[in-house]
C-alpha cells in the first residue's frame, strides 16, 4: 500500500481545502448566529419599547385616577364639616360616622378597584369604607411612611404594595395617601388613605414579560418601590440601582451586555418604570441547538473531505506528470516533451509552457555558443572604446601647457575648462554627484561662455556652503544652464546674468535650486505648452518613453525655435528627477517675455555617501 506523504501537493491540497472551508463554515455560523441574535434583541426591545410606552399610558391614566379619587374626598363639603367638629355625645358621634362612611362609600363604588378609604383625623379617630371589614394594623400606624405622610403639604403621596399594610388583609393592596387640609384656612384635619386592587397595575407590568425571567419594577418619584412584577428577589442591587439610569417621558432602551433594560418615567406624577430582561431575550434551547449543529457540520464534513479528495486528484496528478518530466530535464534531457491532455485550462497552460521552454532552452543553448564565441571580441572592443575619450583629455591638456607657456592664459583658462568639461560629462562610472561638482562644472562652461560672448554673459551665484555636498543626478544643472544660454541670452542685446540661489523647503527636508536668466523668456502659450509637457513626463509608463522622446522633440522645437538644442533637455532632466524621487520632485518653470525666465529645481535633501 502507497504511503501518503503529508509534504506532497496532493496531501497539502487536501488538507488546506478542508481546513479553510471548516474554518470559513465556523466563522460563518458564527457571524450568522452573532447577527441573527442581534437582530432578535433589537426587534424585542423595539417591541418592549411599544409596550413600556403603552404601560406608562396606562400607569399615567390610572395615577391620575386614584388622584382624582382622593381630590374628591378632600372636595366634599360633607366630609370637611364633619372632621373639622368634634362631637362630645356619643350618638352625635355615631351619626357622625355613619354619615362619613355613606359619603366614603359613594364616592369608592365610583371606582372598581378601589378596596378601602381611610381617614384618620388629627384627634385619632378613625372613619372608613371598605369591601370587606377588617381590623386595623396597630404598627401601621407607627411606620416610617405614615410618619413621613403626616409631614407632607398635601401632595399624593405613593406608598405601593406596603409590608405593613393599614388593615390586617389577607391579600395585597396598593396603599397611597395625602393629608386633608381645611379648604377655608388650610390647616391640616388629618389624613387620607386608599387602598386599591393592584392588580390593574400588575396585568400591565405582566404585559412586558418577554421571557420567565423578565422583571419590571414601578417607583415613585422619590425612587421608592411601588410594585413589582414578582416578589422574588433575582437582580442585583446594582441593576436596581436607579442612579444608573435616566428615565425619560418616553420609553428608552438602554441596554447592556447582558441584560436589555428599557426605562420610562410617567409624567405627571414621575412615576419611573424599570424593566429588566437578561440576554439573550430568544434563544433556542441548547440542546436542540448543539444536536443540530453537530449534524449540520457532520454532514459538511463528509461533503468537504469528498470533495477534498476529488479535487486534489484532479489537480494533483497532471502536475505530478508534470514534477516527472522536469526532472528528466534536471538531469540533461531536453529531448522530452509533455502530450496535451484534456485537463484544466491552467493545467494545459503549464503543459505548452513546459514544451515552449524546452524549445527555447534548446535554441538559449545555441545562442551561448555562439555568444561565447565572440565575447572575447566584445571586451576587447569595450577597452578600445575606453582609449578615445582618455586621448582626448590627454591632448587637450598638452595644449593648456603649451599656451601656458607662451602665456596666453586666456586661450588656456578655455582649453582647461573644455578639457574638465568633457572629462565630467563622460565619467558615468556613478550617475550621481554633488551640488558642489554640478556648480563646478557650471564654472568651467560659463568660462567658455564669457569667452564666446566677450563678456557679455555672466554668472552669479549665492549657495550656502552646507549644501554643496548634497547628492544630485549628474549634468542637472548643465542642460538648464544652457537653455538659459542659447534660448534666452544669445539673441539679447543687453548684458545677460545668470543668478543661482537655493532656498530650503519643509523643514529642511527639500533643496530648491533656483535658476533665472534676464533674458527675452518666453510667450505664454509656449510657457503652458512647455509646463504641460513636464506634467506628461511625470505620468509616463515604460512603454510609453519612446514615443514621448520623439514628441518633446517637437515641443522644445515649437518653443525654443530651430536653434541648437541642449544636450540632455529640459524635458528630459524633469524625467530624469521624477523617476528618482518621485511625484513632487522635478523642475518648475516661470517666464515672463522680455523680463526672463526661471527654472526652480526641486530635489530632497541628501548628504552623499
Amino acid at each position: 500500500m502507497k504511503r501518503l506523504r503529508l509534504n506532497s501537493f496532493g496531501a497539502q491540497l487536501f488538507l488546506w481545502f478542508l481546513l479553510s472551508t471548516m474554518a470559513l463554515l465556523a466563522i460563518l455560523s458564527g457571524l450568522f448566529y452573532r447577527y441573527t441574535t442581534q437582530q432578535i434583541d433589537l426587534r424585542v426591545g423595539e417591541a418592549a419599547e411599544r409596550n413600556v410606552s403603552q404601560a406608562l399610558e396606562s400607569f399615567s391614566l390610572l395615577a391620575r385616577s386614584y388622584d382624582s379619587l382622593t381630590k374628591s374626598v378632600m372636595n366634599n363639603v360633607e366630609i370637611q364639616r364633619m372632621i373639622s367638629v368634634e362631637e362630645t355625645n356619643p350618638a352625635a358621634q355615631f351619626q357622625k360616622e355613619l354619615t362619613i362612611m355613606g359619603a366614603l362609600g359613594m364616592i369608592m363604588y365610583s371606582y372598581n378597584d378601589v378596596k378601602g378609604i381611610h381617614i384618620i383625623t388629627n384627634s385619632g379617630h378613625l372613619y372608613n369604607y371598605q369591601t370587606v371589614n377588617y381590623p386595623i394594623n396597630e404598627k401601621f400606624l407607627q411606620s416610617d411612611w405614615y410618619e413621613k405622610l403626616g409631614q407632607t403639604d398635601g401632595t399624593m403621596v405613593w406608598g405601593g404594595i406596603l409590608d405593613e399594610p393599614l388593615t390586617l388583609r389577607d391579600d395585597k393592596v396598593f396603599t397611597f395617601g395625602r393629608v386633608i387640609r381645611n379648604l377655608y384656612n388650610r390647616q391640616p384635619l388629618g389624613v387620607l388613605l386608599v387602598e386599591a386592587d393592584p392588580q390593574a397595575l400588575i396585568s400591565s407590568m405582566n404585559n412586558l414579560i418577554i421571557t420567565p425571567q423578565s422583571r419590571t419594577f414601578v417607583y415613585s418619584a422619590n425612587n421608592r418601590l411601588l410594585v413589582s412584577s414578582s416578589a422574588d428577589d433575582e437582580f442585583s442591587e446594582e441593576l436596581t440601582d436607579l442612579s444608573h439610569y435616566t428615565f425619560r417621558n418616553h420609553a428608552s432602551v438602554i441596554s447592556d451586555s447582558s441584560h436589555m433594560i428599557v426605562t420610562g418615567r410617567e409624567p405627571w406624577f414621575g412615576w419611573k418604570l424599570l424593566n429588566l430582561t437578561p440576554k439573550p431575550v430568544a434563544q433556542v434551547e441548547q440542546e436542540k441547538a448543539n444536536r443540530y449543529f453537530i449534524i449540520l457540520i457532520g454532514t459538511l464534513l463528509l461533503i468537504v473531505i469528498v470533495l477534498a479528495t476529488f479535487l486534489s486528484r484532479s489537480v494533483s496528478k497532471p502536475i505530478k506528470t508534470i514534477v516527472h518530466e522536469m526532472r528528466r530535464v534536471e538531469r540533461g534531457d531536453l529531448e522530452t516533451q509533455l502530450d496535451a491532455v484534456k485537463s484544466y485550462d491552467e493545467i494545459n497552460y503549464l503543459n505548452n509552457s513546459f514544451n515552449r521552454m524546452i524549445g527555447e532552452i534548446n535554441q538559449l543553448v545555441e545562442r551561448v555558443r555562439i555568444a561565447a564565441a565572440s565575447e572575447k571580441n566584445a571586451q576587447i572592443h569595450a577597452l578600445q572604446s575606453q582609449v578615445n575619450p582618455h586621448f582626448l583629455y590627454n591632448t587637450l591638456e598638452m595644449i593648456y601647457w603649451m599656451l601656458d607657456e607662451r602665456r596666453d592664459e586666456r586661450l588656456a583658462n578655455l582649453v582647461l575648462s573644455l578639457s574638465r568639461m568633457f572629462r565630467y560629462s563622460s565619467d558615468w562610472r556613478s550617475s550621481f554627484a554633488t551640488l558642489g561638482q554640478e556648480l563646478e562644472q557650471i564654472n568651467h562652461y560659463m568660462t567658455i561662455i564669457r569667452a564666446r560672448s566677450d563678456g557679455r554673459i555672466d554668472i552669479e551665484l549665492s549657495v550656502a556652503e552646507e549644501l554643496l555636498q548634497n547628492s544630485m543626478p549628474k549634468m542637472t544643472l548643465q542642460p538648464l544652464i544652457e537653455n538659459a544660454v542659447i534660448h534666452g541670452l544669445t539673441d539679447y542685446s543687453e548684458k545677460g546674468l545668470i543668478r543661482i540661489h537655493t532656498t530650503e523647503w519643509e523643514e529642511g527636508q527639500t533643496l530648491c535650486i533656483h535658476i533665472h536668466d534676464n533674458g527675452k523668456g518666453m510667450s505664454g502659450p509656449k510657457l503652458r505648452e512647455l509646463q504641460n509637457a513636464l506634467k506628461r513626463a511625470e505620468m509616463l509608463e515604460w512603454n510609453q518613453l519612446a514615443e514621448e522622446e520623439e514628441r518633446n522633440q517637437t515641443v522644445e522645437t515649437s518653443v525654443y525655435g530651430e536653434s541648437a538644442r541642449s544636450g540632455a533637455g529640459m524635458i528630459n532632466v524633469h524625467r530624469r528627477l521624477v523617476l528618482e524621487y518621485g511625484s513632487g520632485y522635478g523642475l518648475q518653470i516661470q517666464s515672463e517675455e522680455n523680463a526672463g525666465t526661471t527654472v526652480t529645481v526641486i530635489i530632497p535633501v541628501l548628504k552623499q555617501q
